[in-house]
């Protein structure tokens, strides 16, 4: 009789590390059913959403004695769905069984009525503990102030283990970022943490005090009674919060059966579905602008606390961008219109989206998408506190991404000069007046020079607080000049003591020379001669130069690339600009952003919808990266950083030293009195335009006047002499008398009449025009007159 035939049985294969059909890849980190990040000890199969898969693990349940005693398993293993076929072990011949290990029944229940329950026990440890540790102190014959000494123990130890465990639990929650020193969750972990701190001593204090009395007496009973009752009370809170966390749904009991949870499927996150089809239907489709690509690495960014109760938010989020063959993409190249392109496909704003290259892979890009942008939240300047003078580094506000924004004052090879630019209303004014508070509290290691010729309206108090202010052409222009003179002795003393790198010290502090509104005096051949100097040379000897302006062109630079060049080296700080000019000029190079697309005010999905987004910008050089950041605002008021609460002056800024006060002479030591003169004298109509222009075309217009009853001409009203005209007469008549004319002169013969600032511009304007000549330094003449030798007239 023939033997039965039997199907053949699939044999099992050895145990790998392969991930099976139906999952991405092997992992020990996995998101569970809440998207919270969770640990195994061996690799599992996870999903391209980092989610765990329902596969179980499947072993040949054959086991084995091994040398010393005990039991071994066989090692046949495989990851399998519960409704696949299982096969058999190819060494015993036996079907794999699901994995076994794990929990008993009599663990789970433990554990379930842990999860339950365990949170409502936990405030029974603290009586507990304190009977025990009571007893022991009598045991121990150990009195009050021995055992009193624990409660400040207690209460370090508390607030350091507490803030460490409310930190990891919030990091697995997604609550907060790594890494992440500031914010309202910061805040929070902090106040819960100083809670449990008060706790703590509150316990250590009342165990001191049942060590020093007898529960069998009154005192002790009192003291004991006390602590139930103060014990009570706030368990009594927990217990509530325990109650609510049952009543949402917070606690899950675990289901014992494997199966079961097994074949759940889970639904795709939604905002990620989103982000991945939108990318790939819009961005990354062929006639994209990132053609060949796709999102990976999805994850949600937190939102906005500020007001998140009063508005519609729409998620932030964050992906990694690559290419869908490897390395065909530079993420580096040029795409002016990308970032556009990206805000219009999720509908948010262009300051909303971040784009940028990784440093060390030019073929991945990290993707920022935040519509409840955190930059929206206006965050205050921290005050002296945010500069770290032992670096050189202030804290100037925060990246999109929740980093810092580190402005440079200096480096290694010497000072860091700075081109701002920006539109009106973008904040460059605020971001120049945090620089200045910050370096007026320096500690005397950083001296503040201004120049300004709207007067300082945009600075405020800081004008009469900053060493030298000067309020036009001809202050300012002697300010470059004895910033050269200090220029050049700096060089000398360092040379003299072989220094050959300077570092920032209270005898020769850094100083910051901050030009406001440039173009608009840059173009007179003094000033940009000496402006060219100071950017080419004066960075060695620890001077500064800050340079301000609308559109950071050649031409709004006096014409010099040579400037542009030297500022570019070291900080580029772009707000938004208004017209393309000014974006290109700013952004030149290899920049992958527009200032000119940065919106006026902030989304409808932020929490400051509808407000100004003044602050925004874009860093470029020594800390400069390539996404967006928002300044710090200081306030309306600056007087408070200025002085303390009984009025005294609060700043401590660097002093200009007595070798450098010699060095400039007057230029430095009149500049006060020169201020005050200027004010009391008011402007001259002949500095608003270049050459005397614009008192011509007052006496132009002044000679347009008609008889209004026969509308025939009449003689105009006598127009008062120009200053130039003035000057001019003066220097003719003195070149007469003495056959030459020193500026002295000229400016004592016009005292009262004419500013002697205004004396400077008008010989420089007639030294341009050839009106006269110079004969030598502070000497002039008119050219064909000669000195007169008729009676009445000295030799």
């Amino acid at each position: 009789m023939a033997a039965p035939t039997t199907a053949p049985r699939p044999a099992a294969p050895p145990m790998n590390t392969k991930p099976p059909a139906g999952a991405t890849k092997m992992s020990k980190i996995y998101l569970d059913e809440r998207g919270i990040p969770q640990r195994s000890v061996t690799p599992v199969p996870v999903d391209e959403n980092e989610h765990r898969t329902a596969h179980l693990q499947y072993r040949c349940p054959q086991l084995r004695t091994v040398n010393g005693g005990g039991k071994e398993r066989c090692g046949t293993a495989e990851w399998l769905l519960p409704e696949e076929e299982k096969p058999f072990c190819p060494r015993h011949g036996k079907q794999l069984e699901a994995d076994k290990s794990g929990p008993s029944a009599a663990q789970r229940t433990i554990q379930e009525a842990l999860r339950l329950h365990g949170r409502s026990a936990a405030p029974w440890l603290a009586p507990l503990a304190a009977g025990v540790l009571d007893a022991g102190a009598h045991l121990a014959e150990v009195g009050a102030l021995e055992t009193g000494a624990i409660a400040p123990v207690l209460t370090g130890g508390a607030y350091l283990v507490a803030k460490r465990t409310l930190t990891k639990r919030a990091l697995k929650r997604g609550r907060i970022e790594r890494g992440q020193k500031t914010g309202r969750r910061i805040a929070a972990l902090k106040v819960e943490s100083r809670r449990y701190a008060w706790y703590a001593g509150e316990a250590g204090l009342w165990l001191a005090a049942l060590a020093g009395t007898d529960i069998t007496h009154l005192p002790g009973v009192l003291v004991a009674g006390a602590g139930m009752l103060r014990w009570g009370f706030a368990s009594r809170l927990w217990w509530q919060s325990a109650e609510q966390r049952r009543e949402r749904g917070d606690v899950k009991v675990a289901v014992p059966d494997e199966a079961a949870e097994a074949t759940l499927v889970e639904a795709p996150d939604p905002v990620r579905l989103r982000a991945v089809t939108t990318w790939a239907a819009l961005i990354g489709c062929t006639a994209g602008p990132l053609a060949g690509t796709e999102l990976v690495d999805f994850q949600r960014l937190p939102a906005c606390e500020v007001g998140a109760s009063e508005r519609t938010q729409l998620p932030n989020w964050s992906a990694k961008v690559v290419a869908k063959v490897e390395g065909s993409i530079n993420m580096r190249e040029s795409r002016p219109n990308l970032l556009g392109r990206i805000a219009a496909a999720y509908r948010c704003t262009y300051a909303d989206v971040s784009f940028s290259a990784d440093e060390s892979d030019l073929s991945v890009g990290w993707l920022r998408v935040q519509p409840d942008n955190p930059l929206a939240e206006t965050r205050m300047w921290t005050g002296p506190a945010a500069s770290d003078w032992k670096r050189g580094t202030s804290i100037a506000g925060r990246f999109d991404d929740g980093q810092q924004i580190i402005y440079q004052w200096w480096t290694k090879t010497g000072a860091a000069h700075d081109l701002i630019s920006g539109c009106t209303g973008s904040g460059k004014s605020e971001f120049v007046v945090q620089l200045i508070l910050a370096s007026l509290h320096s500690n005397g290691l950083v001296l503040d020079w201004v120049g300004d010729p709207q007067g300082g309206q945009s600075y405020g108090a800081l004008k009469d607080a900053v060493d030298w202010f000067a309020r036009d052409k001809s202050e300012i222009k002697l300010m470059l000049l004895a910033a050269v003179k200090e220029m050049q002795r700096r060089n000398d003393e360092l040379s003299r003591n072989n220094i050959k790198t300077w570092f920032a010290t209270k005898a020769m502090p850094l100083l910051v020379i901050t030009l406001d509104e440039v173009q608009s005096y840059i173009d007179d051949p003094d000033i940009l001669t000496l402006v060219e100097m100071l950017v080419g040379q004066a960075r060695k000897c620890g001077i500064k130069m800050r340079l301000i302006t609308q559109v950071p062109a050649a031409y709004n630079l006096g014409g010099s690339t040579y400037i542009k060049e030297q500022l570019k080296a070291g900080q580029t700080v772009i707000f938004r600009a208004m017209t393309d000019v000014a974006g290109r000029s700013a952004v030149d190079g290899d920049v992958p952003v527009d200032p000119t697309m940065l919106p006026l005010v902030w989304g409808k999905n932020t929490c400051a919808a509808g407000e100004g987004t003044a602050g925004l910008m874009f860093l470029q050089g020594v800390n400069g990266r390539d996404v967006y950041g928002r300044s710090d605002y200081t306030g309306d008021k600056m007087e408070k950083w200025l002085v303390d609460p009984n009025g005294d002056p609060s700043v401590c800024p660097g002093v200009f030293g007595p070798e450098a006060q010699q060095e400039s002479g007057v230029l430095w030591g009149d500049r006060k009195e020169r201020a005050i003169r200027l004010l009391r004298q008011g402007r001259s109509d002949a500095d608003i335009l270049p050459g005397g222009r614009a008192v011509e075309l007052i006496e132009q217009a002044s000679a347009t006047f008609v008889d209004a009853a026969g509308d025939a001409p009449v003689a105009p009203p006598p127009v008062a002499q120009s200053a130039k005209d003035k000057v001019l007469s003066a220097v003719r008549d003195l070149t007469v008398e003495r056959g030459s004319a020193e500026k002295k002169a000229v400016v004592a013969r016009l005292d009262g009449v004419v500013a002697a600032n205004t004396v400077t511009s008008a010989l420089t304007d007639l030294l341009a025009s050839s009106a006269i000549l110079r004969v030598t330094n502070g000497v002039y003449a008119v050219p064909g007159v000669t000195r007169s030798q008729s009676p009445g007239v000295p030799a």
